[in-house]
C-alpha cells in the first residue's frame, strides 16, 4: 500500500509541475486542446480541399486557418487579443514575405500585433487557427458565433453563400496534400 501511495504522490508531482512550467492559464482541459494549437507559430499558407467548405487556407502544418467577421481588412486590424486570442491564436508570419501556395502573392500580408508579433493578413484579414481544431483537416471553427469562418484563397469566407465560388485546385504535391480534407 505504500509504495503505490508513493508511486502516486511521485505522478501526481510531477503532473504539477508540469501544469506549473506551462503556465496553469489555460481554461480548456489539456486533453481536448493539443498544447500546439494554443501557441502561435510560425506559418505559411497553402490551400487545401475540404469536403463540404471546398479550398480552405491552411498554414505550413495544414492546420485551418479563419477569420473573424469584427476585424477589418480596410485598414487590416486585429480585434482578437486577450481571451480570444488564446482560443483563436493568431496566424505568425515566419518570415518578412510569407510564402503562398495556390494563393495569389499580392494578397498575402502582415500586421504588427501588441507585443511585436507579425499576423498573417489574406486580402486583408488578419488569419487565425482555432485551437479546439484537434489537428489538420479540421474545421470546427466554422461559423462559431456566426462570426468566423474558415478563409478561401481569395480571403472570402468559406461555405458562404453570396461569396465567389473559388476554381478548385489539383491536389497538391506538397507533404500537405490530403490531411483529411
Amino acid at each position: 500500500m505504500i509504495s503505490r501511495l508513493a508511486v502516486f504522490a511521485a505522478a501526481a508531482g510531477v503532473g504539477l509541475a508540469t501544469l506549473a512550467a506551462c503556465g496553469g492559464t489555460s481554461t480548456a482541459p489539456s486533453s481536448s486542446v493539443p498544447p500546439s494549437a494554443t501557441a502561435p507559430h510560425a506559418s505559411e499558407l497553402s490551400v487545401a480541399q475540404t469536403g463540404s467548405l471546398g479550398p480552405v487556407v491552411v498554414d505550413a502544418r495544414g492546420w485551418t486557418l479563419y477569420r473573424f467577421d469584427r476585424d477589418s481588412a480596410t485598414p487590416p486590424t486585429s480585434n482578437c487579443t486577450g481571451q480570444c486570442a488564446s482560443l483563436w491564436p493568431p496566424a505568425v508570419a515566419s518570415s518578412v514575405t510569407p510564402s503562398a501556395q495556390g494563393i495569389d502573392p499580392s494578397l498575402v500580408g502582415t500586421i504588427m500585433r501588441p507585443g511585436g508579433v507579425e499576423q498573417l493578413t489574406l486580402a486583408g484579414w488578419p488569419l487565425y487557427r482555432y485551437s479546439p481544431d484537434g489537428g489538420p483537416g479540421q474545421t470546427n471553427g466554422q461559423g462559431v458565433d456566426g462570426l468566423w469562418f474558415a478563409a478561401t484563397p481569395q480571403g472570402g469566407k468559406a461555405g458562404v453563400a453570396g461569396q465567389p465560388a473559388p476554381p478548385v485546385m489539383p491536389p497538391s504535391s506538397s507533404p500537405m496534400g490530403g490531411f483529411g480534407y
